[in-house]
């Protein structure tokens, strides 16, 4: 019986990968706008299976099946990305590129009574605002995709948090203001960044509210990430 009906085979991570990155191709000629962008990443980080990551290739001047393989980085921690590898700086967690040309000006996030969440591989724009009311936004850049040496996030929230969560290796400019909520940020998590490495530079205001930037290795928890650091120390 378990012949005739086999469970399907989970979606490889290089595949995932390789679906990614021809989406960003999709977008960088015109093939797809940046919210049908958006919306088959977000498929594609959540797909289960092979074809349902082919699915999300249909109507695009891509064969579905012809994945093609992916580059493994060089950088210790970071995704696999196509083109040339990146070599982060010694002792550091590295990142990933992608092509400038995939690069959207700005991007939006907003949370009114909900929640936002952008993770995974996903491509941060050179301009990012969050803005959170009485919810909740989640930035999470450890397996971002840089195409821009800086990328500027505005982050700002009203009885709600913004969540900025950095890996280590990468520059980080943090400044904030706090009226009745909290501004913080884990300077002393951070590892010294080498040459090459994106800035990414982040500006909060919290009223009744948090805006937290914290640094975490990839798949790394909130709890883990502190046991780290307490055995570090």
């Amino acid at each position: 019986m378990n012949d005739r009906n086999p469970s399907p085979q989970p979606a490889p991570r290089l595949e995932r990968q390789s679906v990614i990155d021809r989406l960003c191709d999709a977008y960088a000629s015109d093939q797809i706008d940046m919210a049908e962008l958006e919306r088959r990443l977000d498929l594609a980080n959540r797909a289960a299976t092979p074809r349902e990551l082919s699915d999300l290739l249909s109507g695009l001047q891509i064969e579905p099946t012809a994945v093609a393989p992916v580059n493994q980085g060089n950088a210790r921690g970071g995704m696999p990305v196509s083109g040339p590898p990146v070599v982060a700086p010694a002792g550091a967690i590295g990142w990933s590129t992608t092509d400038p040309a995939r690069v959207p000006e700005r991007q939006f996030n907003l949370a009114i009574w909900s929640g936002r969440a952008r993770k995974g591989s996903w491509i941060p724009a050179q301009h990012i605002t969050a803005f959170a009311f009485m919810g909740g936004v989640e930035l999470d850049f450890r397996e971002a995709l840089f195409g821009t040496s800086v990328v500027e996030v505005t982050a700002l929230a009203v009885m709600g948090g913004v969540e900025i969560i950095v890996p280590p290796g990468v520059h980080v400019e943090a400044s904030g203001f706090a009226l009745m909520g909290a501004f913080e940020d884990a300077a002393d998590a951070r590892t010294a960044p080498g040459a090459g490495a994106p800035t990414i530079r982040i500006n909060g205001f919290a009223a009744m509210g948090g805006v937290e930037v914290t640094v975490r290795h990839p798949g790394e928890s909130s709890r883990q990430a502190t046991r780290r650091l307490k055995e570090e120390r």
